[in-house]
């Protein structure tokens, strides 16, 4: 699936589908993950900017993933406060 396709998924990304008495096992959301080449929290995103957040990160090495949760955890928790 390309760049566009899953920006044109998010917005209506396979959970709003699904009736309150719908289930997926844990398996089935890997297998759609992995189909859509995606990370599977993407699928369980509130908002459209979450989602392609999610996807971002996903798509960087995980050198480069570290790096920036340190940016991003400096930025929001400064001197040590908060997580991480």
């Amino acid at each position: 699936m390309d760049a566009a396709s899953i920006t044109d998924f998010a917005k209506a990304r396979f959970v709003r589908y699904l009736r309150p008495d719908d289930t997926l096992d844990i398996v089935a959301i890997q297998r759609i993950a992995h189909e859509l080449q995606v990370p599977m929290a993407y699928l369980f995103t509130d908002t459209d900017v979450l989602a392609q957040m999610v996807l971002a990160f996903g798509l960087l090495p995980e050198d480069r993933q570290r790096a920036t949760l340190a940016r991003l955890q400096r930025e929001l928790f400064p001197k040590g406060r908060g997580p991480g």
